[in-house]
């Protein structure tokens, strides 16, 4: 696979979940090339179970970006102490959250999930800091931080306006929250017609 991509020139996306896997593709990186291949290729660990601190600076040497699902927060899995995020923002590699509950998605529970960290209290992350990794962190993963994931002039227009402050609600009714408008690139695409 890691040959394939670099052939191809794609971008590489894992399902990485346990400790051996990651430690074996991170060592697999190390054999094809190393920090001078991989560095800057933006290699995705999906999931990023098992992920323990002795692999963080080797994460980090690799330029790879965790992609993690706060919806396995909370389960009580015997992994927990592998569940990182305030981690692997401190040893400064890149964090996008994304959803992988397989039924309704509901960004706000995962919000809620990733600001409380009920299986490891000592790795939430703020509720900003969830935000940022679902909009920038998400973005800078898919190579497209340049067009979307951030409100500033010359991106694209994608917001939302919500029904309640997600910063300030009490950590339970973040579930609750709602889109009341819905913009991509600029365009209404959502009005539940309560701004009117």
């Amino acid at each position: 696979m890691l040959h394939e991509s670099l052939k191809e020139n794609d971008q590489l996306i894992l399902h990485v979940s346990g400790y051996s896997s990651a430690a074996a593709m991170l060592d697999a990186m190390k054999l094809s090339g190393g920090k001078a291949t991989w560095a800057g290729r933006r290699v995705r660990f999906e999931h990023g179970d098992g992920l323990f601190p002795d692999l963080l600076p080797r994460v980090k040497e690799m330029g790879t970006i965790m992609v993690q699902n706060p919806a396995h927060l909370g389960h009580g899995f015997k992994t927990a102490k592998a569940r990182q995020l305030r981690s692997i923002l401190a040893a400064n590699i890149p964090l996008a959250l994304g959803s992988d509950s397989g039924g309704a998605l509901n960004p706000y529970l995962d919000i809620m999930l990733a600001s409380t960290s009920p299986d490891r209290p000592s790795e939430a992350i703020t509720r900003e800091q969830a935000v940022i990794a679902y909009t920038l962190g998400s973005a800078y993963a898919e190579f497209a931080e340049k067009e979307k994931g951030s409100l500033v002039p010359g991106k694209l227009a994608d917001l939302t306006v919500l029904s309640q402050d997600i910063f300030s609600v009490p950590a339970a009714e973040l579930p609750k929250t709602e889109s009341v408008l819905t913009m991509v690139g600029g365009k209404i695409v959502y009005d539940a017609g309560v701004l009117h």
